[in-house]
């Protein structure tokens, strides 16, 4: 048996590794030109530093923010859907007049349909408006999300669009009745 003192394991050069971001560069630079950094560690960089400084709070907050942007810029009568398209495509006409008819508000609430030509996103607000927010987005992956000044409280996702149109104004007048959801 080789006494493990005679051959010790190699250390592991971790700053070289491509996945492995110590904010050091990985070996001198040299001056005659530029330093070439191979793909792979370009992409595990950008992978990991996606994250990086990422404030869930911050985040949070600006979404039921935007979402409360995009119900003012609407600017709906109370009860009824207002419309917004920021995107030059838009969903089929026949899809939104279903979105219209299914989709019924409560009289006080708030209410924008967004329309971004592959899904149709639809958010209300109750009274007092911002305190309890919700969105059902209706598109290929269907899913009804919820927040509670600011909180995000819940999610539901659907099989389909049918579906979610199907239980949508069940969904949001309840909600924005009620918290105990």
């Amino acid at each position: 048996m080789k006494d493990p003192k005679e051959n010790p394991p190699k250390d592991v050069d971790v700053e070289s590794r491509w996945w492995i971001d110590t904010g050091k560069s990985g070996g001198k630079q040299r001056s005659s030109g530029p330093k070439v950094i191979p793909p792979e560690r370009i992409l595990g960089e950008s992978i990991f530093a996606v994250g990086q400084g990422f404030d869930e709070d911050r985040a949070r907050s600006e979404l039921s923010d935007s979402n409360m942007s995009l119900i003012r810029d609407a600017n709906p009568a109370p009860g009824e859907w207002g419309y917004l398209c920021p995107v030059e495509s838009r969903a089929k006409k026949e899809q939104l007049e279903k979105t219209r008819k299914f989709l019924r508000l409560p009289p006080w609430a708030l209410g924008v349909l967004v329309d971004s030509g592959v899904s149709i996103r639809a958010i209300a607000t109750g009274d007092p408006p911002g305190e309890r927010i919700v969105e059902l987005r209706l598109g290929k992956e269907s899913s009804f999300d919820a927040w509670d000044e600011g909180e995000w409280v819940r999610e539901r996702v659907f099989r389909d669009r049918h579906r979610a149109l199907r239980e949508g104004t069940r969904l949001i007048s309840q909600y924005l009745k009620n918290r105990e959801l």
